[in-house]
């Protein structure tokens, strides 16, 4: 009996297994949060499918499964709002959105940090009313449109950086945002960019008031939380009061 064989034989056992896993996830953990922009962190995430999910590149609340509930209520606002024109940055790998029934005539501008992951939308989703560009949404000016569409993306910044997006928000021009939030978070826990945490947006640094609308965001295995409207009015308010330190 080889050693090779032996060797792979204790890997095989659980604790071992997951003795592994932990120690893997501990190093991205530190490749991560060493990385010197968030281009880094976030290609470093997709290239080793760092959230781990067999079906979507953007982890487990981009599965079919885990937006069930909120697909049926985010096409509802849609129509109420009469929204035209979508930003939904960070998109991911539009394995969610593309079953969405946006209403007819809709521009939609799917923008993400990870030159692969856009290059992958355009070659698999582009089409004459909807859009795939890179696009940093802390450094980089948003393009204009009638929503922006946050889902899960400010819990992967830092609170600088998640601060700059709404800056940025602010600086577009767009009307309203729909934005990731736990309203049960009493304090938003700092960390580098590409790490996560909840975040509530109407805690420090942020301040936002209560949003406008609540759209539940069940997704399987984890934790529910909410999307915020809030308007871009609402947004600089809440900016002009922000701590910046």
């Amino acid at each position: 009996m080889s050693i090779r064989f032996l060797l792979d034989q204790i890997r095989r056992l659980p604790v071992v297994r997951r003795q592994l896993r932990s120690l893997e996830k501990k190093r991205q953990r530190r490749q991560i949060a060493a990385s010197p922009d968030p281009k880094t962190a976030f290609t470093i995430i997709y290239r080793e499918n760092v959230w781990g999910s067999r079906e979507s590149i953007s982890g487990n609340g981009s599965t079919l499964a885990s937006t069930e509930a909120f697909r049926a209520e985010f096409a509802a606002l849609l129509g109420e709002l009469g929204v035209r024109s979508i930003l939904d940055a960070p998109c991911g790998d539009f394995n969610w959105m593309r079953l969405v029934a946006l209403p007819s005539g809709t521009r939609y501008i799917g923008a993400d940090i990870v030159d692969e992951i856009i290059t992958r939308c355009r070659a698999r989703h582009a089409s004459p009313e909807r859009e795939f560009v890179v696009l940093d949404i802390i450094r980089d000016d948003h393009p204009t449109a009638d929503l922006w569409l946050c889902r899960d993306a400010l819990i992967h910044l830092s609170n600088a950086d998640a601060l700059s997006a709404l800056t940025r928000f602010v600086g577009s021009g767009t009307k309203f945002c729909l934005i990731t939030t736990r309203p049960d978070v009493a304090r938003n826990r700092d960390i580098p960019t590409g790490l996560t945490r909840p975040v509530n947006l109407t805690a420090a640094p942020f301040l936002l008031p209560p949003p406008r609308r609540m759209l539940s965001d069940r997704p399987v295995r984890e934790r529910p939380r909410m999307l915020g409207l809030w308007t871009r009015q609402e947004v600089a308010a809440a900016l002009g009061r922000a701590p910046r330190s």
